[in-house]
């Protein structure tokens, strides 16, 4: 006797049942990008807004300053300008209009919205913050703002993870996360170094900027998603008025 596989729930479209299983690690992966950097920031910033002391600044920064050269201090200085206030948002700007005019704006959107709303969110927290500078020896180079989070190490890697977010589906994928993860460390090691920050100020920085680039991007693909559903009810719409 012949037998018959049952059909498949006729109400499921099986496209969508293999989209949804392939959406289980992504949705993990978001939720991790969420909460792993939220959660290490909101450590960091409990202590320091209880005036508390890490127990690793002090160490690290010594150390640091313990291997300082002339010619080290100078590679140092060139170094911490790559995350500074020209450098990065010159980069950016000249990234976003080139994607833009090669009609990549969704990359372009994303790149700016990374840096520039990383550099405005580093000054609101500064501002909430007030964490002083370190005052272990005297600095390196001159700084008159707050210290946590540091704005070198939120600039930084807000360009590198928004990079990495565009080159991810590419064959430059892995090379952007091996060239982004050198930039970031070097810059944030060079601010340690010249004694203007904490590494706790660093790390922050980081933590701050990967959760916002991944509130960057998902937000947009919210609102991508949200313009294809009213493209599409408006296709249909019309469909349906011109229909005898």
């Amino acid at each position: 006797m012949a037998t018959h596989e049952a059909d498949p729930d006729p109400g499921v479209d099986p496209g969508h049942r293999g989209l949804a299983s392939r959406s289980v690690p992504a949705l993990v992966a978001a939720g991790l990008l969420f909460l792993v950097p939220l959660l290490f920031f909101v450590v960091l910033a409990e202590d320091v807004a209880e005036q508390e002391i890490f127990s690793f600044d002090r160490p690290v920064m010594m150390w640091l300053h313990g291997v300082t050269t002339p010619w080290l201090t100078a590679v140092m200085e060139a170094v911490t300008e790559l995350g500074g206030l020209v450098v990065v948002p010159v980069a950016a700007t000249v990234a976003a209009i080139v994607l833009w005019r090669r009609g990549s704006r969704r990359s372009a959107t994303v790149l700016a919205a990374a840096v520039v709303g990383s550099t405005l969110l580093n000054t609101v927290l500064k501002a909430v913050f007030r964490r002083a500078r370190p005052d272990f020896w005297q600095h390196l180079v001159t700084e008159d703002s707050y210290s946590f989070p540091s704005g070198h190490a939120m600039a930084t890697m807000a360009l590198a993870a928004s990079l990495v977010v565009l080159a991810w589906g590419t064959r430059w994928r892995w090379a952007s996360v091996v060239t982004g993860a050198v930039y970031v460390v070097a810059v944030g090691v060079s601010r340690m170094y010249l004694g203007v920050h904490y590494p706790s100020d660093v790390l922050a920085g980081w933590s701050v900027s990967v959760l916002w680039v991944a509130v960057v991007v998902v937000v947009l693909a919210c609102v991508e998603a949200w313009q294809r559903r009213r493209a599409e009810r408006a296709v249909l719409t019309r469909s349906n008025e011109v229909r005898p």
